[in-house]
């Protein structure tokens, strides 16, 4: 199922704050990998609300991102596509969507023809 840009920028956002709630969870809200991975999913977040039309995207920088960068947010969001696909039951159909909205994110965020891993799926 193709998702649009407004649900890329939906599964983005959801998955930033989950994330920083695990954290902040953790006691590890204000530390060096907390601060890295909030900014890391800023920018996936800026990236698909700039590709839906979101005005507060639009207003803020950074605007583009060069492959490379591209590649680190394509990296973050397989490794945890591949997490929840292994880590949440994917018996529950939540779970199932979850898993493959992650890695339609994945596909539309990395650069074109950049396959990470030999066992991604085409």
């Amino acid at each position: 199922m193709t998702r649009t840009p407004a649900q890329l920028h939906q599964i983005a956002r959801d998955e930033r704050a989950r994330r920083k709630a695990a954290l902040e969870a953790a006691g590890q809200g204000q530390s060096d990998r907390a601060r890295y991975d909030d900014a890391l999913w800023s920018n996936i977040e800026q990236m698909a609300g700039l590709a839906a039309g979101d005005p507060h995207c639009q207003a803020r920088h950074p605007q583009r991102w060069r492959d490379d960068e591209r590649a680190v947010m394509a990296k973050n969001l397989w490794a945890t596509a591949c997490k929840a696909d292994a880590k949440l039951d994917q018996t529950i159909e939540a779970n199932r969507i979850k898993t493959a909205d992650l890695l339609a994110l994945y596909r539309w965020v990395r650069p074109m023809g950049w396959p990470p891993y030999a066992t991604e799926a085409a």
